[in-house]
């Protein structure tokens, strides 16, 4: 029912006065931040969505439902919860939805819970990729050059960009997400103005960039813990994305060996743009052209999804911005780089897709990201919904091919993803 939330945690960590580690979001962004938690000795660790997915069954989590993530609603149904924290608690984001309705109700939520967050305009500002494309070169740091498109006459100015093109969303949308891929590499002006002009006519903007030449693993990213003093960080690298080149993290490890030169860009830029506390991380890809890392994209507010990878390591993120929002001492740090990180759904088909083998570094432990033989419930979750997915589809192939007989013809509806 709306304005109330569902399953309410039942106790809270009592017993050391500790506030209750809060993860707003699911997914796997939500499972790598319990599991971070959990492996820091955090227990329990409330997850708060909308739906039943992954992080909540995790057998570390204690699943919470709420109607909803947007607006006074869901600020009243986060504060109701408040009454079965005695000691507090402590929020960590997962998901852009319920970061920016915290971030533009702040005043209300602040008193019930501690979080970190920028100010609120910077947030919104760092969630546009144009607006930080902006940002990042008028302070001379290293990003490909980059046109927003509101309508079909901005599109000439893809004339001044050299192809091929990275075409994608200013911000995500139902609209976007709905009927586009998350990014698409584009060999020609005429093809980029072509898929641009049906991005315009669904959401009204479009980015299009130069694309970074480079192969799969040539993508890295900084994940930080910002402090006014000395930030946390943890640099690492992707072995594949999915989908290749142009999606989330398949699999991952640290990079020690570039460590210094992509954690003094990333604090450096936050820094230079006024964001001094909380999570933030950006992306990197390294232009093959010159051996030049050039930004990609940067997260701030919330975790990643790849998150994880800093705890398996020995830089717990998660557990260092609890303890700075709970006014704790942080924790030590033992860096240890022998670990990879894998989402063992799409690792192996993004490697299938690129004609290569599953790679990883030699004498490195391997952890998956869904599958782990104490937490098995997201892994069987997963399996279930991938499955439900596939009987889906091959149930629309099968009535398509109904309807041809039927009628000798089958309606197509164009989808650019």
């Amino acid at each position: 029912m709306p304005g109330q939330v569902t399953n309410p945690p039942q106790h809270s960590l009592a017993a050391d006065g500790a506030p209750t580690p809060i993860v707003l979001g699911g997914g796997i962004n939500g499972l790598s931040a319990v599991r971070s938690l959990a492996q820091a000795g955090l227990r329990p660790i409330v997850v708060v969505d909308t739906k039943y997915d992954v992080a909540a069954v995790s057998r570390y989590a204690q699943r919470v439902t709420v109607s909803t993530f947007s607006g006074e609603e869901f600020v009243d149904e986060l504060i109701q919860l408040r009454e079965g924290m005695p000691h507090g608690g402590v929020i960590i984001f997962a998901d852009d939805r319920p970061l920016l309705a915290v971030s533009r109700h702040r005043d209300r939520v602040a008193p019930w819970f501690g979080f970190q967050l920028p100010l609120h305009d910077l947030l919104v500002d760092l969630t546009l990729k144009e607006r930080f494309f902006r940002l990042a070169q008028g302070g001379g740091f290293p990003v490909p050059r980059t046109l927003l498109a509101k309508n079909y006459a901005d599109l000439n100015g893809l004339r001044d960009l050299r192809p091929p093109f990275c075409v994608k969303p200013n911000s995500r949308s139902q609209a976007y997400d709905g009927s586009f891929k998350k990014a698409y590499r584009i060999e020609t002006q005429a093809d980029a103005r072509l898929l641009c002009q049906q991005v315009l006519d669904a959401v009204g903007e479009v980015i299009v960039q130069e694309w970074i030449e480079g192969s799969n693993d040539s993508i890295y990213f900084c994940l930080c813990y910002l402090r006014p003093g000395a930030s946390v960080a943890f640099t690492g690298r992707k072995g594949r994305s999915w989908p290749p080149q142009i999606g989330v993290t398949a699999s991952c490890w640290a990079a020690p060996e570039v460590a210094e030169e992509l954690e003094d860009l990333t604090i450096g830029f936050f820094r230079s743009i006024g964001l001094t506390n909380g999570f933030a991380s950006m992306e990197f890809k390294r232009d093959r052209r010159d051996g030049g890392f050039r930004f990609v994209e940067p997260t701030v507010g919330r975790i990643d999804g790849q998150v994880e990878i800093s705890a398996l390591c020995g830089v717990n993120l998660c557990n260092v911005g609890y303890c700075d929002a709970a006014g704790q001492p942080y924790p030590p740090l033992e860096f240890d780089p022998t670990h990879v990180w894998r989402d063992e759904f799409r690792d192996f088909i993004s490697a299938w897709l690129l004609g290569a083998s599953c790679f990883y570094p030699p004498g490195h432990r391997i952890h998956n990201a869904y599958w782990r033989w104490d937490d098995p419930g997201p892994a069987l979750l997963e399996a279930a919904n991938a499955a439900k997915k596939r009987c889906a589809m091959s149930s629309d192939t099968l009535s398509k091919l109904s309807q041809f007989h039927r009628t000798g013809k089958i309606n197509q509806h164009h989808n650019p993803g």
